[in-house]
Parts: C-alpha cells; structure tokens; sequence
C-alpha cells in the first residue's frame, strides 16, 4: 500500500455504471478546499443541500476542526470506530504511521466503497480477495481485533468492512432470495441485494445483541417506522443470531444513492448534543420540502423516546438524493436499546433530555412543523401499542430472559412516567 500524503482527490458521484464528476478536493494548510467540475455547475444536482448553487471558486470547510479539517459532507465518508479500527490496523500491517495520513488519505482509503454514492480517485486499492463469506469465523476475529489480539482475517474483515461506521463491527455482504451470501463491497451479480451484518462489539457486549436488534426492527415496523428489510441470520455454533439489514443507499442493479447524515449537513459534530430532535423536523422540511417525510422524522423521534434508543446523534439520521436531485430522509437506522450519554438522549426533546421528556413536549415540536393533531395522537398511540408488545416480539426473536427482563423494565417504566393513567404495566409472556 503505497500512499503519497496529501494527494488532491478527484471526487465523483456514482449512481450507476457512469461517474459524474462533481470536482477536486485538496487540503490548504490542512484545511480542506474543494473546486467544483465545471461540467457539474449546471447539473442540478447538490453536494450539500445547504451549500451554495456550485459556483466558480474555492469552497472553505465550514468547520475543519470538527472533521478533520474536512467539509462535513467529505467527512462523512470517513470511516469511524470499527471502520476507522480496521483502516488503522491495515495501515500498521503495511508499515505506514496512520497518525501521519492526512484526511485525503484516509478518504482515498475508502475510495469507491464509502457508503451513499461519493468515490475519491485515485483509490488506494485492496488487493486481498474474498471469495466466501463465515460469519461465524469473522464474528470471531473481529472480537479478537477489538481485543487488541491478532487474526488471519484482518483483511478480510476490512475489505469487507468497506468505510462502516459505528461501534460495531460490521461486514458488507450480498444476499440472494435463498439466503446465500458472497462478498458485498463491490458490483452484485443479479439476484443479489446489498445487505450490512453486524456482530457484537466485544464480549463485553450483552450475548444477544443481534436478536434484541432484529426484536426492535419489528416493534419499529408496528410503530409504523419506515425501516428497511431486516433479518436475524442463524449462526452455526450455538451462539445468537446476527442481524441484518438491507442497504438502503443501494438499489437494484447495483445503482447508488446519495447520502449524507444530518451531521453533515449541518457541519456539526455528532458526538456531542448540540441539536434537539425540534431541529431534526425543521431540517426534514429545508432538505425534502415534504411534508410527508417531516412526519416520518417526528415518528421517529416518538419511537426512539418511547423504546429507549438514546443513541440517536446527528449521524443516526440521514438524507437520499437520487440521480435527479431529489432530497428524502433516508429510513430509520441502528434501532436498539441504548442508555445514551449520561442516560439522556443526544438530542434533546425540546430542551429535555431524558426522564423528563413528556408527550407534550413531542406534540410541540410536531404542531410547530404542521403535523395535525390526530396524527400527532395517533402516532403516540401507535408507538405506544409497539412498545407494550416487546416481550412477545423479543421472546419470538429468542432474547434471553435476562435482557428482556432488563430492557422491559426500562420500556414499560418509561411509558407509565409518560401517562401513568392509561398505560398499566403489561406482564410478562
């Protein structure tokens, strides 16, 4: 892997089998400056949707020390946590200090298998092919890279791990309708579709994390969420099952979709509550000018209080932009039981953050957005029913005892502090 620092990076967009040039990337006294294709002025199409019309001239980071030095669109390519582990651990097993590549450098890491539709060339390649897909064995060796423990896997796992994202570890992969899987960081053949596995962070983890995910893709379907096809794939060693989910930036035959979280498109760090869920719906409207869409962002926001997900940062939400320049909020994604940082949401309802959060505040911001009342109350109703119903669905999708338990405890808890007159609590199956 031979990498010259600081390499300007051509940067295209690539929905299909064509690439649309959109223009050069460079750092400037490590800050990033990027030039538009002058073909590109008058495609129509956005980087950002809150950037400027492209223009002639130099577009500045709005604010490089947040990422990297980058504009928060480039950054959101980057990889982070398990992806940025991987890159690391690639970078260190050829000899190379990561701490010394710059920004453009991880980018061209990631090259044409970032999430969404960006490439960055030149593309620093992988030559380690991957011919069969063991979740079982790759389960394993990412536990024992966390761990700090060397794996003959590595690169595997990081051709497969494409640019992910999040605390997890994760592999890219191709499904067909038998089941079948082959590796999935590149073109599928036909009958395959793009699918994301994920496995425990570490053995520290709960044992059943996989089930208790796919549980709550089930109680999000019944809230009424938008959330992509999903599935608990079997393991082969007595362990529990490994969720799936299908790719929503990938469509069929192999076309791509533009995406880019909230956080990027505010220019704002996601690591620390800096927006409120209030800010989230007035996004929705500026991106997609659909009213439609900006109820999906307030049902959202319902489900994630009401099932406890207090991981819900600006990264947890992201905006499509098809071919044409379309903007829609993208699925609900990464659904689970969380406590968040300090036991409080990331962001915020309304200014509150955790315990205090009441269905009033939640009715706010949606009447503030011009949701009708009778969707406001019938959404509650519909999360609220979803939520109740989690030990059925969490028992159907085998979560331990001990989880369920835990978890039904907080679920149910927080329901009779919203509205301790109407919701008893349910018993256990």
């Amino acid at each position: 892997m031979k990498i010259k620092p600081g390499t300007p990076l051509r940067v295209s967009l690539a929905f299909g089998s064509e690439r649309i040039v959109v223009g050069r990337l460079a750092l400037d006294s490590g800050e990033g400056v990027f030039e538009y294709a002058r073909a590109f002025l008058g495609s129509g199409l956005a980087l950002n949707p809150l950037f400027p019309a492209p223009s002639v001239g130099l577009l500045r980071a709005r604010n490089p020390r947040h990422f990297d030095g980058l504009h928060g669109v480039f950054a959101d390519s980057l990889p982070d946590a398990w992806g940025e582990l991987l890159v690391r651990r690639r970078a260190e097993s050829n000899g190379i200090i990561y701490s010394n590549l710059t920004a453009l450098d991880k980018l061209a890491l990631v090259g044409s298998r970032g999430s969404g539709a960006l490439v960055y060339e030149p593309e620093i390649p992988d030559a380690m092919a991957v011919d069969a897909i063991d979740l079982d064995a790759l389960s394993s060796d990412a536990t024992d890279i966390i761990e700090g423990r060397a794996t003959d896997l590595l690169p595997a796992l990081e051709r497969l791990g494409g640019s992910s994202g999040g605390a997890r570890p994760k592999v890219l992969v191709g499904l067909n309708s038998e089941g079948a899987l082959i590796p999935g960081d590149r073109h599928l053949p036909a009958g395959y579709e793009a699918w994301i596995v994920k496995f425990r962070s570490s053995r520290h983890d709960i044992e059943d994390i996989g089930p208790l995910e796919a549980a709550y893709a089930v109680m999000a379907r019944e809230a009424g969420l938008d959330i992509s096809e999903t599935r608990l794939i079997c393991t082969h060693n007595g362990q529990p099952g490994y969720f799936a989910t299908k790719r929503f930036d990938r469509l069929a035959n192999n076309t791509r979709v533009h995406m880019l979280s909230a956080a990027a498109v505010l220019d704002t760090r996601w690591d620390i509550p800096a927006i409120d869920y209030a800010d989230l719906l007035k996004l929705t409207r500026r991106v997609t000018r659909n009213q439609a869409d900006v109820e999906r962002a307030f049902d959202r926001m319902v489900f994630n209080v009401l099932a406890h997900n207090r991981d819900d940062h600006a990264k947890q939400h992201a905006f499509l932009m098809d071919d044409t320049g379309v903007w829609r909020l993208s699925p609900p994604y990464d659904l689970t039981f969380s406590r968040g940082p300090g036991g409080e949401h990331y962001l915020a309802v309304n200014g509150r953050g955790g315990d205090d959060i009441s269905f009033d505040a939640m009715a706010v911001i949606g009447d503030n957005q011009g949701i009708a009342a009778k969707y406001i109350r019938e959404t509650m109703d519909r999360v609220t029913s979803a939520v109740r119903r989690f030990p059925a669905i969490a028992r159907d999708y085998g979560v331990g005892d001990a989880t369920l338990r835990g978890v039904n405890q907080e679920l149910q808890s927080g329901l009779l502090r919203l509205s301790p007159r109407t919701l008893p609590r349910p018993t256990l199956p």
